[in-house]
């Protein structure tokens, strides 16, 4: 009997065998992995929620590349937090109301945009697809939504830029580099290839951060003598905007706002670079306690463990104008400009839904409208209870 239960066994197809992936604390989507083969792509189809786009790159890409991607710095406190802030905060949902059409535009620093989310700046995503940010700039061209490329893409400055579509906005990051003249170089050409704004990360300077599944240099590349007069001299540099991004504090937040600068960046680089710094619910509530003026002078951008329209929608209640995606469009990306498409499509129905089912029609209604989150528990451990 053992041993016809063991041939019977082998007879088994492996495409029969459920595939065990560690979810890493992601929630249970229902995602059904039974016909998947290891290391073979899933069907776009099983895709139907942000999640599922990183369980399916666990699968489809090599362990290195992978947490690449993935990795966060030393403990991951900050990444585990990015990740589950969302727990703490309730929405408030109102009935009563018109919500049969609902409008998800926006503008960001003048710019029109059909949705208030865009494609953050992500390096080397050609680990992912052939296509690398091509595939990127498409998928947000197509949808009306912005997209801002690092300046350490697979694809160059210029290559990127052509990819997009006529009328196209897309806005280009950068980094305080220790070499000037590479510095002036970038902004030089990130400036003629069309790019409409900078942002400019100013939250790693001198070092990376240490992080951990994966070996890594701290060696950056970046100014380790970066000061407010540094910043301020950087738009000499050019004609373009420039937003400061990885703003962690609302000193900084303050300070930006004196120096003039029309936006800023709220982010602590998805958990990357310094352990144990509050997420963007958190920074964003310190900055409306200490500093409300920031939010009526300049935009206010956010990201950190965005996965769900929800989550777009608490950090707009808080004051940010539009919300950054950073890593799942780089899982989604291991489909190419399909997989793009449907993660950012599968998150404007998400955002369409949840404004209808919160009574809310109008999604610049919920900017800054902290009538829709009830944020109590989160300000009670942050801030402590007086």
């Amino acid at each position: 009997m053992v041993l016809l239960s063991l041939c019977i066994l082998t007879l088994v197809p492996r495409s029969c065998l459920s595939i065990e992936i560690d979810r890493e604390g992601l929630p249970d989507t229902g995602l059904n992995t039974t016909n998947w083969e290891t290391g073979a792509l899933p069907p776009l189809d099983d895709m139907w929620e942000l999640n599922d786009f990183q369980i399916a790159a666990k699968n489809v890409l090599g362990a290195r590349w992978y947490a690449s991607y993935r990795t966060a710095a030393l403990d991951q406190v900050t990444y585990e937090a990015n990740m589950n802030i969302w727990k703490k905060i309730r929405l408030n949902g109102y009935t009563f109301r018109d919500v049969a059409n609902v409008n998800l535009n926006t503008t960001i620093l003048g710019y029109n945009f059909t949705v208030p989310f865009f494609i953050a700046p992500a390096a080397y995503a050609g680990h992912t697809n052939a296509s690398a940010e091509l595939s990127l700039a498409r998928a947000a061209g197509k949808m009306g939504a912005l997209y801002a490329p690092s300046i350490e893409s697979t694809k160059t400055i210029e290559e990127i830029a052509d990819a997009g579509f006529a009328n196209q906005t897309m806005f280009h990051q950068e980094y305080v580099w220790s070499n000037r003249t590479l510095l002036i170089d970038d902004l030089s050409r990130i400036e003629a290839a069309g790019y409409k704004a900078i942002f400019l990360t100013v939250d790693n300077t001198g070092v990376n951060g240490i992080r951990c599944e994966m070996f890594m240099s701290t060696i950056s590349g970046h100014s380790a003598s970066f000061t407010i007069d540094a910043l301020a001299e950087i738009r000499n540099l050019t004609t373009l905007p420039i937003v400061p991004k990885g703003i962690k504090t609302a000193a900084d937040a303050k300070t930006c706002l004196d120096l003039g600068f029309p936006a800023i960046y709220v982010s602590n680089h998805g958990g990357r670079v310094l352990d144990g710094v509050p997420t963007a619910v958190e920074i964003l509530l310190d900055i409306r306690k200490q500093y409300p003026e920031v939010f009526e002078q300049m935009e206010v951008y956010a990201d950190g463990g965005v996965r769900s329209a929800n989550h777009i929608i608490t950090l707009l209640a808080l004051g940010a104008r539009a919300v950054g995606l950073g890593r799942s469009p780089i899982f989604a990306n291991i489909y190419g400009e399909d997989g793009v498409d449907r993660m950012l499509t599968l998150l404007q129905a998400e955002l369409e839904t949840s404004l209808q089912l919160m009574g809310e029609a109008n999604v610049q209604n919920v900017i800054g409208n902290t009538t829709y989150i009830n944020t109590k528990l989160v300000e009670a451990e942050y801030f402590g209870i007086s």
